[in-house]
Order: C-alpha cells, then structure tokens, then sequence
C-alpha cells in the first residue's frame, strides 16, 4: 500500500499514520523498523474498528512507493506521517513510538477515546457541556425541571445519539430514582456475557459511561477519568 495508491482509490479516511520502513526482504535490516513493527501491528488493531482512522504501513522501497515516499520527504526508516482527512499533505510525527503514545496521539487528532487492546476510555460517549448540567441534578422536583430545561435546550441542536441518551436517562430518573443503578448493572451484565459485535460494544460502553456521569451525580461518587 502506497500513499500514492490510497490518493489514487480515493480512501476517505479521517486521520491516516503511514509507517515507512524498508522491507526485509531488501535485505537491508533496520533494528528500529523491527522493533516498532509489532508495536505497530498492535496499534492498528487497537483502531481497527474506528471507521475514520486507517493506521497504514508502507514499503517505502518497493518500486510503486518510492517516489511517493521520496516526494513526502521520507529520508530515514521508520518514518511517521500523520494525513488529517482531505489533506494529501503529511504531518511528520516525532512523538514516542510507544503503543500507548502512539494511541494517544490519534485519540488527540481523531477525538477517539481508544485504549491498548481496542477498548475505549471512560470518557467515550460522554459530552462535557451537559456532564456540567446533570451536575446541578439533585433529584428534587423544582431542581430536576431546571436541570431538564437546560438539557432539552443544550441537545436541541445536537444531532448527536449520545446527547439524546442524556435527555433519556434524565427523564427516566426523574421516574424512577433507582433507574441508574438498574440500567448500569444490565448493560455490565450483556459486556460480561459476550458474544456482541465490537459496534455493539462500543455503544454499549459509551451509555455506561454516561450513566456513570449520572451515578456520581446522584451518589456523590467520583468517577475515574
């Protein structure tokens, strides 16, 4: 894969890190390309299921990369470069090339919350402009309408899932007081039975995230972030 050929498929990918490193079989041994090879590997299966992030490797020495990666001011092995979407023009990275810096600094460009292993982070899903209105929710009924007003207003522009749930959650435990603890519980129980599609697991871990949000707002406990 080349970055010439990605441009020329017309790949749409939001954020894309090419590795460019020289092929073994060039018999040319570079000890940091083989050393950040499985670390690489393991970064692009931490992503794998981010449908706007392709962490891509290139050799930059076959003969349908070379020029590319010659024009892309590739001199040196491994090379880092970082595409924001809709931009053929590379950001060289020069961070760590640790796993865990390597995730972080996607999760900086991309607004990805992922962690080793695929996982995402306790803040995935959640909106910190309406963390700071369920705050003031104190269950009593003159301080709930309040705090309901402010969401209904906060969301009416967002067309985003996740703020909708806010408003669902608010309304249900305007209901039912212990809803929170209920749903919390149900949506670990289907994490800890398996068998779900990574989509489905990402959705299910972003709710739980919220109702955490919730859960400290109604029990005064404070979340790990």
């Amino acid at each position: 894969m080349s970055w010439l050929l990605l441009r020329r498929l017309g790949v749409d990918v939001r954020y894309l890190i090419v590795l460019s490193l020289a092929c073994p079989s060039l018999t040319i041994e570079i000890t940091d390309c083989k050393t950040l090879a499985p670390i690489w590997e393991e970064v692009a299966k931490d992503f794998a299921h981010e449908p706007n992030v392709l962490i891509a490797k290139v050799d930059a020495e076959a003969p349908n990369a070379k020029q590319t990666a010659q024009d892309h001011g590739v001199k040196s092995y491994p090379t880092i470069k970082y595409f924001p979407r809709g931009s053929s023009e590379p950001e060289a990275y020069n961070g760590a090339r640790s796993q865990a810096e390597l995730i972080s600094f996607m999760n900086g460009k991309a607004g990805t919350h992922r962690v080793a292993g695929g996982g995402l982070d306790t803040t995935a899903g959640t909106i910190a402009a309406l963390d700071s209105i369920i705050a003031k929710f104190t269950g009593k009924e003159e301080a709930s309408a309040a705090v309901k007003k402010q969401l209904d207003e906060a969301t009416a522009g967002l067309s985003d899932k996740y703020a909708e749930y806010y408003v669902k959650v608010l309304n249900k435990l305007n209901d039912n007081s212990g809803y929170v603890e209920k749903e919390t519980n149900r949506l670990a129980g289907l994490l800890k039975k398996g068998g779900l599609t990574p989509e489905k697991m990402d959705d299910l871990v972003k709710r739980s995230n919220i109702l955490s949000r919730f859960k400290s707002t109604v029990t005064g406990e404070k979340q790990e972030l």
